[in-house]
């Protein structure tokens, strides 16, 4: 009874590229040249070039890929790549792992889409707390009279019990605040108003928009938008607060006069 020799479906596609192995690597040495020297004018790894001289190929990619690096190698000994690269036939089948074998090719478009999804959620998420930590706090309070240079208390408005005027003429006016500034708005700005260290004012004003701060010791304005705001200090000329778009804040007092230049 005769027995059926096994055959290795690959021994004939082995023994082609080891002679076209045989033949590049000759003429490589032939020239002088190395594989490092090769694989930067063919751009292919040395270790891929080694593997075609010793016919290893297991060590090769997939056959039709075998046939362009052969191609190239050829083509940079000076040789007739095309014709080397079509004596090595592909085979109908080489026995390795398929790719559909591997665990990336076990994710199915449903795990993709999910993955994106979270990844949206969690940018998302994450822009929207860098907003609201950077975002400045607004404190809405009630709107102060425009334009209105009178700072007088409601003790100096009203005399006190007992008193009478001296005669019906009207009275002097109310000695003014050693520190006076006017601001008008030509863009929407966000600002907070210190007068004495307390804060008289906090929220948005509007273009167009003029108020006017009063202190005794140090009025501080800091503003998120200071080229928005024009203000004018004890009736000087008015200037914008700072740049466009920058964050300023400036402390007036009746000590030294302040500049606004940047």
């Amino acid at each position: 009874m005769k027995t059926k020799e096994l055959v290795d479906p690959n021994a004939v596609y082995r023994e082609q590229l080891v002679e076209l192995g045989t033949l590049l690597r000759a003429a490589r040495q032939q020239q002088g040249l190395t594989l490092e020297a090769l694989a930067e004018t063919t751009l292919i790894r040395p270790s891929l070039m080694a593997a075609i001289e010793q016919g290893d190929l297991d060590g090769l990619p997939e056959p039709v890929y075998i046939r362009g690096l052969i191609r190239r190698y050829g083509d940079a000994l000076q040789l007739d790549g095309e014709t080397l690269a079509s004596q090595f036939f592909t085979p109908p089948r080489i026995q390795r792992r398929s790719w559909k074998e591997t665990p990336a090719a076990q994710l199915r478009p449903l795990h993709l889409y999910g993955a994106y999804f979270m990844l949206l959620v969690a940018a998302i998420s994450g822009l929207s707390y860098l907003l609201r930590q950077t975002a400045p706090e607004v404190t809405v309070l009630p709107p102060l009279n425009p334009l209105d240079g009178s700072t007088q208390t409601e003790s100096e408005a009203s005399p006190s019990a007992g008193e009478t005027p001296a005669d019906p003429t009207p009275q002097a006016t109310a000695p003014q605040s050693p520190i006076q500034v006017k601001m008008t708005l030509t863009a929407q700005s966000w600002l907070r108003i210190t007068s004495d260290g307390q804060t008289e004012f906090e929220g948005i004003l509007q273009p167009g928009d003029s108020r006017l701060w009063t202190a005794d010791q140090a009025l501080t304005i800091r503003a998120g938008n200071a080229g928005a705001v024009m203000v004018s200090y004890n009736d000087r000329q008015a200037e914008a607060l700072g740049q466009p778009g920058m964050v300023r804040e400036i402390t007036f007092s009746p000590a030294e006069a302040v500049s606004l230049a940047w």
